[in-house]
């Protein structure tokens, strides 16, 4: 089995995410998740990654410097194993589109789009990690005191 490092921004506006959706192009299984993806020899750090990744799936450039949750997630489909760190972005600048995934290879035929969504939007989607329906709107109240380790994911 393959391991990965997998890195992704929270970003906050008010009471709303920003999410992407991905949707498997054989399949049509959709999904929302915080803008990210594989850290890159070019990255020097699991910050400059969320950077790097939340550009080209959102175009927003962000700041960012605080892990807030760790994950793993294992990925039966393509056998490799992700260590995710979900980071908080502190800003954010731009307006959100998708026209940097563009020659990006398989994120252009999965990611379909990018959108602002409310606490009560993620009731009705599938959304990972899970903790971003329930449990995060108490830790970003609370100010985020810890960082959280969410577990292995089996998919």
């Amino acid at each position: 089995m393959k391991h990965r490092i997998r890195v992704a921004a929270i970003i906050m506006s008010g009471d709303k995410i920003l999410l992407v959706k991905h949707v498997h192009p054989e399949t049509g299984y959709g999904w929302w998740v915080p803008p990210g993806g594989g850290i890159e020899e070019s990255d020097s750090s699991i910050f400059d990654c969320a950077k790097r990744e939340t550009f080209e799936e959102t175009n927003l450039k962000i700041k960012t410097s605080r892990i807030l949750y760790i994950r793993e997630f294992q990925d039966k489909e393509h056998q490799v194993l992700n260590i995710e760190f979900f980071m908080l972005a502190d800003s954010f600048l731009g307006e959100i589109g998708l026209g940097n995934i563009k020659g990006k290879g398989p994120d252009e035929r999965y990611i379909k789009e990018v959108k602002w969504l409310s606490k009560k939007d993620l009731k009705e989607i599938v959304v990972f990690p899970e903790i971003l329906k329930n449990d995060f709107w108490p830790d970003r109240a609370a100010g985020f005191l810890n960082i959280k380790y969410l577990g292995r994911q089996v998919k």
